[in-house]
């Protein structure tokens, strides 16, 4: 910003220096190629320098922008899992990592060099007229005043056209997600013509309030652009001037000065208020990632505790938590999970199953109560150790657009190729893969395009190679077609082999061989026991039993 003063300054020098150039003959009658020289030299050396400025201040701004980038990716990271399961979480990483923080190469880059130099130039050119007649300067400063006051108040204010057509431009971005993700339910119901009849209007709605949009703002600018144009600020230069050089108050080379300089003050005020509404659009945009850096992080222990190795039990101790201050989901949730066993967790939607589950891996902290392993609290240990211990099988397939082979070592990263596809005969998923193009090295999403149940599998054999001791399952079978349900089944019965099991399900026939069933009703339990114990009982289980069975006929 400092070389954009210098190189605003430098045009201000030169066109003083060429006024001189005219002063000194007229004042002495001598020529003097010492202003000449140095408006030559001045003029020459503005684009240089304000090539060196713009390059100088894009590559900081870049600088900038790599570390703002780096430093959201890096306080993601330590965000409590459970922020990524908000409606809108993914489009806001998304949009700041991407867009908001590209905000500062145009910021940093562009707003802020343009407003030091136009301030700069239009103070300096100002300052100097005022020196050579303050009677002249402030004649042209009268007008152009009066036209920054009006284009503020355009740029600030909001019009009903300004409104309308924003209006317009939400409606029409929701008419093509519309017809862009309907197009095929709508061809299949013979409602295309009505779809697109829909988007045609929108489309001509936004096209004649933007139409409307131009020429109110043209409208409203009109009599800016009549005070602050160039040419009424020269007419009104050459007119005052002539009469204060007819009445002896002007000199006429001074009248030059004003010739040359008077446009550069009127050009301020388009150009300041323009680089500022940068810089507030700009400033309003960054809010978006100070607001995502103010995400508190996953609170960490100061001296963090290994859980005790071995065979490891889980246990919920009078576990309370609601997602927001006296709305709480669950109560009292009082269960243990003993070394080696399988605990189902069932009930209606909205009991609370899923929300139990992802206590485990923190998502969220609990309100009351602890979640232990081995006696230990799950906040006591470290995010890396409690994720070496604990493996996730999710109902939503998360598959990276990396190979298959690195999908599944992201388990274990130093994992060679043996231990891959061992894990993945596991999850009876390798002889997909092997017939994939290219095999193992074939990337998810580009050569390798796998259903449901196929990326499911491939989920249950990172969880198999992971090798921990607790595996949590939230609807692991849910993605699975028919065909491969009874390959997920397999693959899952291998996974919870020996090791300490969390499983939620929504078909009681998957679970009904569990150790112990807990059943939850509006965050509480509600009844607790093995399958047939609480068949016998009668209870809510029987019920919900009965009506599974139902179903299936």
């Amino acid at each position: 910003m400092a070389l954009q003063a210098v190189c605003a300054l430098m045009v201000v020098g030169a066109y003083v220096a060429i006024v001189d150039s005219v002063r000194r003959p007229v004042d002495t009658g001598e020529i003097s190629w010492t202003p000449v020289v140095v408006a030559v030299v001045l003029l020459l050396g503005v684009p240089v320098v304000h090539a060196i400025s713009y390059a100088l201040s894009f590559a900081a701004s870049r600088r900038i922008e790599l570390g703002l980038r780096c430093e959201v990716v890096d306080h993601v990271s330590r965000i409590p899992l459970g922020w990524f399961t908000g409606g809108n979480a993914v489009t806001r990483l998304r949009t700041s990592v991407n867009t908001d923080v590209g905000t500062v190469t145009g910021l940093v880059g562009e707003a802020l060099p343009n407003l030091t130099r136009y301030v700069t130039v239009t103070a300096a050119a100002f300052v100097y007229l005022f020196t050579v007649s303050w009677v002249l300067a402030l004649v042209i400063a009268v007008p152009v005043a009066i036209a920054s006051a009006l284009e503020w108040r355009r740029m600030g204010a909001t019009s009903a056209a300004d409104r309308r057509y924003e209006e317009a431009r939400t409606t029409l971005a929701a008419r093509t997600t519309e017809l862009s993700q309907g197009i095929a339910v709508a061809k299949v119901y013979g409602l295309a013509d009505r779809e697109n009849n829909r988007f045609r209007v929108a489309a001509d709605d936004y096209a004649d309030s933007y139409i409307r949009r131009e020429n109110d703002q043209l409208r409203r600018g009109r009599m800016t652009a009549v005070l602050a144009s160039w040419m009424s600020v020269i007419g009104l230069v050459v007119l005052v001037g002539t009469a204060l050089v007819s009445a002896g108050l002007l000199a006429p080379v001074d009248l030059v000065a004003f010739l040359l300089l008077a446009w550069i003050v009127s050009r301020g005020v388009w150009a300041v208020p323009t680089a500022l509404m940068t810089w507030r659009r700009s400033s309003m945009v960054l809010g978006g990632v100070d607001e995502l850096l103010a995400e508190p992080p996953l609170p960490t222990p100061e001296t963090p505790r290994p859980p005790e190795p071995g065979p490891v039990a889980l246990r919920f101790d009078r576990v309370a938590f609601g997602y927001t201050t006296g709305a709480p989901v669950l109560t009292d949730i009082d269960v243990t999970l003993a070394p080696g066993t399988t605990t189902a967790v069932v009930g209606a939607s909205g009991s609370g199953k899923s929300t139990l589950a992802r206590l485990i891996p923190r998502f969220w902290d609990v309100d009351g109560g602890t979640i232990t392993l081995n006696g230990t609290d799950v906040r006591d240990i470290a995010p890396q150790d409690l994720y070496r211990v604990v493996a996730f099988v999710f109902q939503d397939v998360a598959l990276l657009r990396m190979s298959i082979a690195d999908n599944i070592r992201l388990a274990r990263p130093d994992a060679d190729i043996a231990d891959v596809r061992a894990a993945a005969r596991s999850a009876h998923i390798d002889d997909r893969i092997t017939r994939l193009p290219r095999g193992y090295d074939s990337t998810v999403g580009v050569d390798a395009q796998l259903s449901g149940g196929e990326a499911q599998r491939v989920c249950i054999a990172r969880a198999i190679l992971a090798d921990t001791p607790v595996v949590v399952l939230d609807e692991a079978t849910s993605a699975a077609d028919p065909e491969s349900e009874a390959a997920v089944g397999a693959a899952l019965s291998r996974l919870m082999a020996g090791r300490t099991v969390l499983t939620i399900a929504h078909r009681l026939s998957t679970i009904a061989g569990a150790d112990q069933i807990v059943v939850l009703d509006d965050g509480r339990i509600a009844e607790i026991g093995t399958h047939d114990d609480l068949v016998r009982a009668g209870g809510r289980y029987a019920r919900m039993w009965r009506a599974d069975r139902v179903a299936l006929r």
